[in-house]
């Protein structure tokens, strides 16, 4: 499911990314990478702040559809 699915202060794993390799090379830069956990910290209007590896991100709606994650418990 993609991260914009996700709900405030749920954890997920990142699973998958999507997109042209442009948008893969700019999301791993960022942290996205498979297997790393990220949290939900702020969703406003469709744009999150994701906490992950001990950082905040703020990310667009846009780029939270490119980020395919499992819903951890």
């Amino acid at each position: 499911m993609p991260l914009s699915m996700i709900g405030l202060r749920c954890k997920a794993r990142v699973m998958a990314l999507t997109g042209s390799d442009t948008v893969k090379k700019h999301l791993g830069a960022l942290g996205f990478v498979p297997g790393a956990v990220v949290t939900v910290v702020q969703i406003s209007g469709g744009n999150m702040i994701i906490g992950i590896h001990d950082s905040r991100i703020a990310v667009n709606g846009d780029v939270t559809r490119h980020v395919m994650v499992e819903p951890l418990p």
